[in-house]
């Protein structure tokens, strides 16, 4: 699976000291409040330490290929432990909030930064008699291994310009069922895409390769299985971005995970722009805006003020 982090949307959080579990968010991440509260509680089980605020500053949005869970609980893990001064792994806190049984991606890149490809999981025992047991949507896959890392390496400075359309936000039961009836890809299709992903798409990454690292992008959008069938679940705002796009000033775009969210290149930004702004005055698409790929880890700062231990971002 390949992967990289983006400087927006990012998460951020203060963590302090409390008589009580508090968890302080607005309405564009209450969907993850109790989610919030249920890992405090498990991490003091597992890890000691005591009550705490939480106030989320920045939330991710939730259902949009942002990896927005994982990244919220791991976030709020990090900042825990670093108000506690415990020193613990990435893998437990992934364990402890039943994280990475299907996606090692955040996982790895939340200590890491970049662009990153990783091996997946083994497949265990008794897989061949009943695959679906085992494929299944983080949400139903509980927690899992790390995916070892085969590649990690900065972006290139390429600004990514990044398209929300009015498109479908496909989790629950319909992404479970999109897997049931989807998986396990064929064979032949996941020794194609690995190789467009090892040979193509992460060297031209590593060279700085523009052109090839268009060519690579839009291979797997335009000709790979999964993602081919990921896009045909999708309403048919998103379907005309990314049929379009590359007719209106864009060299490249791919759809995160089960989108709705996009990310694209450009070297024609003006006329890239112009078309997303007719399009969000349509309905079509809900935002658009430039971003970078974040070649760092997740940060974790201690704040002077006493009230305010542990801040993570």
């Amino acid at each position: 699976m390949a992967s990289m982090v983006i400087e927006d949307p990012s998460f951020a959080c203060r963590v302090c000291a409390s008589d009580r579990d508090i968890v302080e968010v607005d309405d564009a991440g209450s969907e993850y409040r109790e989610h919030i509260s249920d890992y405090l509680g498990k991490l003091r089980r597992e890890l000691g330490g005591g009550h705490v605020r939480i106030v989320v500053d920045r939330p991710i949005p939730t259902h949009s290929g942002f990896g927005s869970k994982t990244n919220t609980l791991l976030s709020i893990g990090k900042a825990f432990a670093a108000a506690h001064g415990l020193d613990v792994t990435t893998d437990r806190l992934a364990g402890i909030a039943g994280r990475a049984g299907t996606s090692g991606g955040t996982v790895n890149l939340i200590d890491r930064g970049g662009f990153l490809v990783d091996g997946g999981h083994a497949t265990p025992p008794g897989f061949a008699e009943a695959p679906n047991k085992y494929l299944l949507p983080s949400r139903y896959a509980g927690a899992g291994r790390r995916p070892p890392v085969l590649i990690s390496a900065a972006f290139p400075s390429w600004p990514l310009l990044m398209i929300l359309p009015a498109g479908r936000h496909i989790h629950g039961d319909a992404e479970l069922k999109f897997f049931q009836s989807t998986l396990p890809i064929p064979i032949e299709e996941t020794r194609r895409t690995a190789h467009i992903v090892l040979m193509n798409l992460a060297p031209a990454v590593l060279d700085q390769d523009y052109g090839a690292f268009c060519n690579a992008l839009n291979a797997i959008t335009f000709e790979s299985y999964f993602k081919g069938r990921q896009i045909a679940l999708q309403n048919e705002n998103l379907k005309h971005v990314v049929t379009n796009a590359r007719d209106n000033g864009i060299d490249a775009i791919g759809m995160s995970s089960m989108g709705p969210v996009c990310f694209s290149v450009t070297q024609t930004p003006e006329r890239a722009r112009a078309w997303l702004d007719e399009l969000q005055a349509r309905g079509v698409v809900r935002r658009h805006w430039f971003t970078r790929v974040a070649n760092g880890p997740a940060k974790v700062t201690q704040l002077p003020v006493a009230a305010e231990q542990a801040r993570t971002g």
